[in-house]
């Protein structure tokens, strides 16, 4: 990943594919289909910027679910499909949200900060963003366990995964950093 930062140049050009690496997302407890609506409209800002190379749906729920997940173009895997071939997501980078959550405009910036930051390290860390208040479904972040949307390098997950961790637990043993806004 060398080349220049693009975080800098983040509004006068879109992120290079070839020098950020990609992300790939999982969609994690994906049971109402609005929850899952929700999830996937708010990573369209990264897909448009080249940011996504992919979206995981991790067991979803029902038939509308899976509808919505289907008609979104996403890949749809058993967390037994998924802990054989999490080195198969094609992004270096996995985000990891639960559906109802909903990433914020500017999320796609934070991200290629993040895994910028990180070149170099001899221990990346997990980029946490806080999640947004804005839910469509309102209880969706009273239910959940989890402190946020995180990001991950994927061989930490694969290997997270492999040791029978589930992707709820995929920043577990990492040291984290919140996302911040970049303020200007």
């Amino acid at each position: 990943m060398e080349g220049p930062s693009l975080g800098a140049h983040w509004r006068s050009s879109p992120p290079s594919a070839k020098a950020f690496g990609m992300l790939s997302v999982l969609v994690l407890d994906a049971k109402e289909p609005a929850g899952l609506a929700v999830t996937l409209s708010s990573l369209v800002g990264g897909v448009v910027e080249g940011v996504v190379r992919d979206v995981v749906v991790v067991d979803p729920a029902g038939a509308d679910a899976l509808k919505v997940a289907d008609h979104a173009g996403c890949t749809v895997r058993s967390l037994s499909e998924l802990r054989l071939h999490a080195t198969g997501l094609k992004g270096d980078w996995v985000l990891v949200i639960e559906a109802g959550e909903r990433l914020p405009g500017n999320w796609p910036e934070r991200a290629i900060r993040h895994v910028e930051d990180q070149v170099g390290r001899g221990a990346p860390r997990a980029g946490v963003i806080r999640r947004s208040r804005g839910f469509a479904l309102p209880w969706a972040g009273l239910l959940s366990r989890r402190g946020g949307i995180v990001l991950v390098p994927k061989a930490h997950l694969a290997s997270r995964l492999a040791s029978g961790g589930t992707p709820a637990q995929a920043a577990r043993g990492l040291r984290r950093v919140r996302l911040r806004p970049r303020e200007d």
